[in-house]
């Protein structure tokens, strides 16, 4: 039996997803982060395959979905990069939660998302040591090459950005992975990425693992292509992924 319990961390929404038996136990903790207007409920069969691995599962509403929603702005990425700056913002007190309830089994904390959740997970391994193991789902650890992108459609097709919107997200610069991969210090991180992903470039993930792979850092790192596959997760990559926490949080 897998419990499913919804509350309130602050004004965070999450789904907390465990196997019943252990639900009162202290777990690896996996934190996972749904998609760009997506909501927690919709990775919940993600969350279930990790429970039944005897993890603990934390689905938060990013802020402006779900629970959370509130009108996308006119500005092309400006509500798509305050979501992920939201998560980067609220990782700390969901972390800290689970930590003073004694849940969290020998610090064991994975992260991982699905395409903006995703980008989440990439920017937050550049800050956040702890984490001991990571997946990277139809996202891009090149967050200032993905914004790049989206200012030179808007520009082709007329639609209006400041001038400074590029100012306005500087705080990308901090968090790019691309930028520091450095920081992946070794520790295991499954990237998956489609062919033919029409959202996210399948590029921009394949050129940052061909870049880094052979760095001593990077030696755990590992990437799965999906042969013309598109911008979705199907059940065996959801399989995968829960093996992967599962060997290296348990």
């Amino acid at each position: 039996m897998i419990n499913v319990t919804k509350q309130y961390l602050q004004d965070i929404p999450i789904l907390e997803v465990t196997a019943t038996k252990h639900s009162s136990q202290p777990l690896p903790l996996v934190v996972f982060y749904h998609g760009w207007q997506s909501n927690k409920e919709l990775v919940l069969t993600q969350a279930r395959k990790l429970a039944r691995k005897n993890l603990r599962v934390a689905l938060p509403d990013a802020i402006n979905h779900g629970e959370r929603h509130q009108t996308v702005s006119q500005i092309p990425s400006f509500t798509f990069w305050n979501s992920i700056q939201g998560n980067l913002a609220e990782f700390d007190a969901i972390i800290d939660h689970y930590q003073q309830k004694g849940l969290i089994l020998n610090q064991q904390i994975g992260v991982g998302g699905y395409s903006m959740g995703g980008m989440t997970t990439s920017a937050l391994l550049t800050h956040h040591p702890e984490i001991k193991a990571a997946t990277i789902i139809m996202g891009t650890p090149n967050l200032n090459a993905y914004a790049q992108l989206v200012r030179q459609h808007a520009t082709a097709h007329h639609l209006y950005i400041p001038d400074d919107l590029a100012l306005l997200t500087s705080w990308l610069d901090h968090y790019d992975l691309n930028m520091q991969p450095e920081t992946i210090d070794h520790r295991p991180i499954l990237f998956w990425h489609g062919t033919e992903d029409e959202r996210i470039p399948y590029t921009q993930a394949r050129d940052f693992f061909d870049r880094v792979h052979t760095a001593s850092y990077a030696e755990q790192v590992a990437f799965i292509t999906g042969y013309r596959a598109t911008h979705l997760v199907k059940v065996p990559l959801m399989n995968k992924i829960a093996n992967f926490f599962d060997y290296y949080l348990n």
